[in-house]
């Protein structure tokens, strides 16, 4: 009888220790699913698509001005309040930076074509907003580690921000000439 219970209680340790193991292998795996998807390329287009959505809610409902950098030679992108005005992107203070982010093989930054018809694959690509909304709309094209492309929208006028497959073609403002004056 002993004996029977001696084993009946192995047993339990045993099944207790498989228990314990399996809970710690299920949370190590949760936290290291979390770290390869903020990693990811949808993450991180989501990151920056917030980040224009961030800056045009907090100017119109605080009445500052923001500025997105989007930096080909850095390979990377800023928001900053403006705190000291129109600067070169050298110039800006750290204590204007809210939030930095950095573009790489997985998050690649292709080109930026602004709503005004001007394209830039080299120099800062800025992106100011206030009160009254942007400066100019756009897009921003980038590409995930595949090569396949997604364009974000910043529509200036109706103030959304959005993510779309592809290359797309975006609205550009009518010249007075186009219109038949």
């Amino acid at each position: 009888m002993v004996m029977k219970n001696r084993k009946a209680a192995v047993l339990a340790e045993v099944i207790m220790i498989v228990f314990i193991v399996a809970l710690f292998t299920t949370i190590t795996l949760f936290n290291l699913s979390g770290v390869v998807y903020k990693n990811s390329f949808k993450s991180r287009a989501h990151d920056l698509t917030g980040l224009f959505k961030k800056a045009v809610v907090s100017a119109a409902q605080g009445g500052r001005r923001y500025e997105i950098v989007l930096d080909f030679a850095q390979n990377s992108y800023l928001l900053r309040e403006m705190i000291s005005g129109i600067v070169s992107v050298e110039d800006i203070e750290e204590e204007e930076i809210i939030y930095t982010g950095q573009f790489d093989e997985k998050f690649q930054l292709i080109y930026v074509m602004f709503d005004d018809g001007e394209t830039t694959s080299e120099a800062p690509a800025l992106f100011r907003v206030g009160k009254s909304g942007w400066q100019y709309g756009g897009k921003i094209v980038v590409a995930d580690s595949d090569g396949s492309e997604y364009s974000i929208i910043v529509n200036r006028l109706s103030r959304t921000i959005e993510m779309l497959n592809g290359d797309v073609e975006i609205a550009m403002p009518q010249i007075a000439d186009e219109m038949g004056f």
